[in-house]
Order: structure tokens, then sequence, then C-alpha cells
């Protein structure tokens, strides 16, 4: 019997394309696991009428772990710094690298003290972000993910 586990996923608007991309990238890499049955929340299942920041609450109070996709634009969001990271502070995170930022340079809202997944491998002058990837590191990247965050929730006994 596979474990049941609610993602929140948490990214900026300005990224939607390529969160998007990533998203539908991630559910074929979660689909077969063994032992996680995955259910990915995101603000694109809100339905027409509803109330936007009620059931964006509620999804966070419900949800197992947040996805957090980090950009500069990320980092930027009110939204995402006043409601998503703060009911998140209680969860568990997966903080994983859309688009490059500035370790040094910009505020990182708490997140420098959590492991920020980026994909490296031999060669790289240093870990890449999602969207610096080619398509067949995209690949690798995701596979890469899917690992850690089945370690992870091992870890957690979920």
């Amino acid at each position: 019997m596979r474990k049941r586990v609610t993602m929140f996923v948490s990214y900026a608007h300005a990224n939607q394309e390529l969160a998007n991309r990533f998203v539908a990238q991630f559910r074929e890499f979660i689909l077969p696991s063994k032992a996680y049955q995955y259910h990915i929340w995101r603000d694109t299942d809100l339905l027409v009428g509803e109330n936007w920041d009620q059931e964006i609450k509620q999804a966070l109070d419900k949800c197992d772990l947040g996805l957090l996709l980090i950009s500069a634009s990320f980092l930027g969001s009110n939204y995402i710094t006043s409601v998503e990271l703060k009911q998140l502070e209680r969860k568990p995170v997966i903080p994983v690298l859309l688009w490059p930022v500035d370790f040094d340079r910009h505020d990182l809202k708490g997140l420098q003290e959590k492991q920020i997944f980026r994909y490296n491998k031999p060669g790289f002058l240093k870990p890449k972000s999602y969207g610096q990837c080619t398509t067949k590191q995209r690949v690798e990247f995701m596979l890469a993910l899917f690992k850690q965050v089945e370690k992870r929730l091992d870890k957690l006994s979920f």
C-alpha cells in the first residue's frame, strides 16, 4: 500500500510557463513511485469563482509538504513570503532552484538554511537550476530530484 503525500507547489506567476513544464515532467517521475502516491496541488487547481486566497490557505493547511520552485521572482513575491512561506514554516519543504538566483546578494527569505536542490554532475562548473538545463539534463535533473524527494520522505516516515 503506497502512502499518500500531498505537495503544495509554490512558484511565482512570472515563471508560470517554466513551472508548468517542471510540474508536468516531475509528475512523470513520481507517478510510478513504489512507496508513495503523490497528489500535487497548485493554484491552477482553483475553480472559477472560488476565493483564491482562502483556497490557497486551505491547501497549505492540508498539504504534507511544500515544493518550492525558487527564482528571483519567487523571492520577490510578497504573497509567497507573507502567506505561503509563513504557513509552510511548520511543514517540511523541498526547495528546488527553478531559475538562477544570487545566493550572496538575494534575500533568500530564510531558505539559505535549507538544502536547495540544484543539478550537479562532473563537468559542471557549478550546479544548475532547472531552467539552465538542456532537455537531456532536465530528465537527469528530475530523476535526481525524484530520488532526493523519496529519500526525504522515507526519513520523515510518511
